[in-house]
């Protein structure tokens, strides 16, 4: 049996973020990774011979300062190429606050009051700083500040289950077998994940089912990558909006292909040369209002290569000349598969009034705190998920460090 003060599970940004801040404090601990290497949704790979990268999105939301000073990414290799822009600081300070008050538990406990959030903020849409070499880059940094910091970290194993006694976290058990005993766990996977994939629905409190089965994901974004013979002609490095139809959210609701769907256009090699050949284009689109499954079933090679064939032409009917190469479609049933996350929502949960800023995660249980003692939301469910790339997982990580104390 390998005992640690602390198990997190996920190692993309916001799991290696944690590692480190727990790691650095002085803390056993281990972070867990299904796949074969770090970074989640920060990965930057080929996807033709020459051509890279980044299959998921071309930005991240900003890495609040401290954090991206503490953890020393600069020296690390994260280096954007672009000023991100600086995340809400009254939110990212509620969050933190929250997360820094030490948990009340047992009989004598009291509900926490439930003051409002700072009012007038939105989450970042889409993002807001790209890295030289791909979002890769940030995922190396992130790993080899956690390692420094003297996390360990598990690639290749995925988490089966989380052992629980009494309402309390006491390990987990990997794919292979292997019993992890851990003081506590901070999951950076999204809420339905967490709780009705790494638990038996009996061990867990109606009041959790009741809530997690009424957390809403509302995936609706694919990519496409593409690569070109040569740059379209007049196309810069800024990203290009085509606004598709006005019925395209209409079908996205119906469960239909839309026809025109909304497009964001990214020229990657023109701010980045390293992902491409010399004299030839890596470009990027993310395409809106995609649902998960269709309404006649799932999607079958015929339906991607209409989708395809519909992007195709409609940057064609912007007056965009393109010579492709070669293209790949990643739709959310792959970002499903390949990140592990409910229906391919990258954002861990709709964002909408019910189940943002501290309606994430839970309300009653503040700083990234679920009902089960010793686990904690540090992923995209939880409070600060949406605002800040790494702030969820350090804020977890502090609340667990409070409670500890």
């Amino acid at each position: 049996m390998v005992r640690y003060d602390a198990a997190i599970i996920g190692a993309g940004s916001n799991g290696l973020a944690s590692a480190a801040a727990l790691a650095g404090a002085g803390l056993k601990t281990l972070a867990v990774e299904r796949a074969d290497r770090c970074g989640g949704r920060c990965a930057t790979r080929a996807f033709h011979p020459g051509f890279r990268a980044s299959p998921f999105c071309d930005e991240i939301a900003p890495i609040p300062a401290a954090i991206f000073r503490a953890l020393d990414l600069a020296r690390h290799g994260a280096i954007f190429d672009s000023v991100p822009a600086v995340p809400d600081a009254a939110i990212l300070a509620r969050g933190f606050a929250d997360a820094a008050k030490p948990a009340e538990r047992g009989w004598f406990a009291r509900v926490p009051e439930l003051v409002p959030w700072p009012g007038g903020a939105r989450a970042p849409n889409g993002g807001s700083g790209m890295t030289m070499g791909g979002l890769g880059t940030l995922a190396q940094a992130l790993e080899k500040s956690a390692r420094a910091a003297g996390a360990e970290i598990s690639l290749g194993l995925e988490v089966a289950d989380i052992r629980l006694a009494k309402n309390r976290v006491t390990g987990l058990r990997l794919a292979d077998g292997t019993e992890i005993e851990a003081r506590a766990v901070i999951s950076t996977l999204d809420l339905r994940r967490t709780f009705f994939s790494l638990f038996a629905w009996k061990d867990l409190p109606k009041s959790v089912t009741g809530r997690v089965s009424a957390w809403r994901d509302a995936a609706s974004t694919a990519r496409m990558l593409l690569a070109l013979e040569a740059p379209p002609e007049g196309m810069s490095a800024a990203p290009l909006a085509l606004d598709g139809d006005p019925a395209a959210h209409a079908a996205w609701l119906a469960r239909t292909m839309p026809e025109h769907p909304p497009l964001s256009l990214r020229l990657v090699s023109a701010r980045d040369p390293s992902l491409a050949p010399q004299g030839r284009a890596t470009l990027t689109v993310t395409i809106g209002d995609i649902p998960h499954h269709l309404f006649d079933g799932p999607w079958t090679n015929e339906k991607r290569s209409a989708l395809k064939a519909r992007v195709l032409a409609d940057i064609e009917a912007a007056g965009i000349a393109l010579k492709v190469l070669a293209s790949e479609l990643i739709l959310p049933p792959d970002i499903e598969e390949q990140l592990g996350v409910t229906e391919g929502d990258l954002d861990g949960g709709e964002l909408s009034p019910d189940q943002m800023l501290g309606f994430r995660g839970f309300a009653e249980h503040q700083g990234g705190r679920t009902p089960i003692e010793g686990l904690y939301l540090g992923g995209r469910s939880s409070p600060l998920g949406p605002f800040a790339s790494c702030a969820a997982g350090v804020a977890a990580s502090r609340a667990l460090m409070a409670d500890r104390a």
